[in-house]
């Protein structure tokens, strides 16, 4: 039930095309959407040897900026790495436990979306704004993340699982708003 928790906040693109350039290796991730729940099979890494748990998720929150004209904008996805991620046990619960770290992930992700809309509204368009308050977003994740382990002791307690459970499902409906969606840039 050990997790590993990679965050990633990509430097400015100056322009569109060396955004599309970095392509992520799709066969090692699977990003977050609603319709796919994470399979045993979808842990195919190996333990290293200080690894503690019965199980290691490693996701990671990837805000990518680029510019649009001279209006900054971000990809926000949430990536779950098959390659870094483990299992030594394969039960039900513990499956579960490890889908709500991803589903947290995801929360934050919309959070972080949420507050880019916010700054767009308030006519921010410097870079460090939106790298500070995404940084922000960015631990106040990874300490959440701390929490659900902690609070769950690693999904071994069921009413404290149930609880976050109910509360990241709940959190993911009010922040639908800012699911991801998909953008056609066109050259104009």
């Amino acid at each position: 039930m050990n997790k590993i928790f990679y965050i990633f906040l990509l430097t400015l693109m100056t322009t569109a095309a060396s955004a599309q350039a970095q392509v992520v290796n799709t066969k090692a991730f699977i990003e977050w959407n609603p319709f796919y729940s994470l399979k045993w099979d979808d842990f195919q890494g190996k333990p290293g040897e200080d690894a503690a748990g019965d199980a290691g998720t490693s996701v990671a929150i990837q805000a990518k900026p680029y510019m649009v004209g001279k209006k900054v904008q971000y990809d926000v996805h949430v990536l779950f790495n098959k390659e870094k991620s483990w299992s030594r046990d394969q039960s039900p619960q513990l499956l579960a436990h490890e889908q709500l770290h991803f589903d947290l992930a995801e929360v934050f992700a919309r959070r972080i979306r949420k507050k880019i809309q916010e700054l767009e509204e308030q006519n921010v368009n410097e870079v460090k704004a939106y790298n500070k308050a995404i940084q922000a977003l960015l631990e106040e994740s990874n300490e959440a993340d701390r929490q659900y382990d902690m609070e769950t002791l690693h999904g071994a307690l069921d009413k404290k699982q149930e609880m976050w459970r109910t509360k990241i499902k709940e959190e993911l409906q009010q922040l639908s708003a800012y699911k991801k969606s998909k953008r056609v840039i066109t050259a104009g």
